[in-house]
């Protein structure tokens, strides 16, 4: 077997324990009889939403037989914030896009840190409303399509005949919904446009928070890697080197100026998100367009890092065509009436809208400044978290969810997503509950604790001690609840733009300069 069949079966087999679990509540469910019928949803979480791990040992080309691995929690785990840990999960280029030391890395649903997972609120709501749940783990490091096709042509396939198996021949696609949220809502985008056979079945492929036209977070990380990974500016070269080499990421930015202009009048008439001008353009001569899918140069400058960084334009012009794809009008035979959006809004005008770049080098390490703030859900401005055709053609298939909790990283725990959702997948709607407020840490104290376990670990030890030691440290310094709320800060900011270096604490600086 290849390099890249090697991992495919591999990600089925890692899967097996989650389908399991499955098959267990698909027993035990008696809730499903008030619906009638049995529904299965698959949630494809966001990126850097699933949880993935990297095999103990390589790959061996050439060795007879089947390989397969023990593996270790990659991402995300306090681990991951030491020693540059997050490096290891780089790709090689393709076709095969080898992972970091021929280390295959596999997806295994939500991520859960600290206690804290981004989809218990949704997958709680499900097993009260009956509704059969899966929470399917997809590599969001790799081109989205590969999350797509695999999840239709060996995934879907392979779950059915587990589930027949385990459930006295009941079909668990008799009746399925797909819902994405924010880059698994790209995903679902593609499978929904993919119409294969096995989705005839599907009864709505919904959207969540997800960028149809981009947002502003990914254009910083390939300058500045990812503050809470970089340990100062130690690792902060092989952070952004890893970054550059994940091709989703490249699907992640503003909508390139080709389509801008074939949709400028939809984009522009938004009753209620309007998008009036080209979101990304140059410092200097706000004229000009910075298209982030047509870079340009300006004599010996350029938009994009050079040198040893990694980024690659030939992944930037793949992704150029796939999201002109996802964006472009639908096909005359695609089911229509099963594509939802559903686009979220805190009230607090706290999300990023449109940016001005510079042209580098010297502007290092960032050229790109974010300009405005707009409605959105923190992370996601509302003009891009929907698709306009659908808007124009299915108006009631786009669906807002204005409350100050539907904040980006944790909208499918808010109650108010998970109404509409209920009424989108013709399940019972949940009952009218007073919002708790939620505890979330400040940045300044993410990143004082994760200085703290910088400090404690200076030196590298097994990632097996590791843990050990990190988990009696943790109970030690802090409560439950304090954990959880460092998490969820650590989650917003992981996936909002990158903070700027000032807006740390000194004592980060001076610990990184230490080092």
């Amino acid at each position: 077997m290849s390099y890249e069949s090697t991992r495919d079966a591999e990600q089925l087999r890692m899967l097996g324990p989650s389908i399991e679990a499955f098959i267990d509540r698909y027993n035990n469910n008696t809730n499903w009889q008030a619906n009638g019928v049995r529904h299965t949803v698959f949630v494809l979480p966001g990126g850097m939403g699933c949880r993935l791990r990297r095999a103990k040992t390589p790959y061996v080309d050439g060795l007879g037989g089947t390989q397969t691995f023990d593996y270790d929690l990659a991402w995300i785990d306090a681990g991951t914030l030491l020693f540059g840990n997050s490096a290891k999960l780089m790709l090689g280029k393709g076709p095969e896009y080898r992972d970091k030391g021929d280390r295959i890395i596999i997806a295994d649903g939500s991520i859960g840190f600290l206690g804290c997972t981004p989809y218990s609120g949704f997958t709680d709501w499900c097993e009260e409303a009956g509704l059969d749940y899966f929470v399917y783990g997809w590599d969001w490091r790799r081109r989205i399509e590969h999350g797509g096709r695999f999840f239709v042509e060996k995934f879907l396939p392979f779950f059915r005949d587990r589930v027949k198996s385990g459930c006295n021949n009941a079909d668990p696609l008799q009746k399925f919904s797909v819902i994405g949220h924010s880059a698994g809502g790209m995903v679902v985008n593609w499978i929904f446009r993919r119409n294969h056979a096995i989705t005839a079945t599907m009864y709505r492929a919904i959207t969540v928070a997800t960028p149809f036209y981009g947002y502003a977070s990914q254009l910083h990380r390939w300058f500045t890697g990812e503050p809470y990974l970089n340990s100062g500016d130690l690792y902060r070269a092989k952070i952004i080197q890893a970054i550059c080499s994940m091709p989703a990421c490249y699907a992640w930015l503003y909508l390139d100026g080709k389509t801008f202009i074939k949709y400028e009048t939809l984009l522009k008439n938004d009753p209620q998100y309007p998008l009036k001008s080209y979101p990304c353009v140059d410092a200097t001569d706000p004229t000009v367009w910075a298209d982030p899918y047509r870079p340009k140069t300006n004599g010996s400058q350029v938009r994009y890092p050079e040198g040893n960084s990694g980024f690659s334009h030939e992944e930037l012009h793949h992704a150029c065509k796939l999201v002109r794809r996802l964006a472009s009008d639908f096909a005359s035979d695609l089911p229509l009436d099963k594509f939802y959006n559903v686009r979220c809004d805190t009230g607090r005008d706290d999300t990023a809208g449109s940016s001005t770049w510079k042209w580098t080098p010297p502007t290092l390490p960032s050229p790109i400044d974010d300009v405005s703030k707009v409605p959105g859900d923190d992370t996601q401005p509302g003009w891009s978290a929907r698709h306009v055709g659908l808007a124009s053609i299915r108006p009631l298939q786009v669906v807002r969810v204005l409350d100050p909790h539907a904040e980006h990283a944790f909208t499918m725990n808010c109650h108010a997503t998970i109404v509409e959702l209920a009424k989108i997948l013709g399940a019972q709607v949940p009952a009218v509950a007073a919002s708790l407020p939620v505890e979330i840490a400040s940045s300044e104290e993410a990143f004082a604790f994760v200085q703290m376990l910088q400090r404690k670990f200076s030196k590298r030890i097994s990632a097996a001690e590791a843990r050990v030691r990190l988990r009696a440290l943790i109970a030690k310094k802090l409560s439950i609840e304090k954990q959880r709320a460092i998490a969820r800060r650590i989650y917003v900011d992981l996936l909002g733009p990158p903070l700027p270096t000032k807006s740390r604490p000194k004592s980060a600086r001076k610990a990184a300069r230490a080092k």
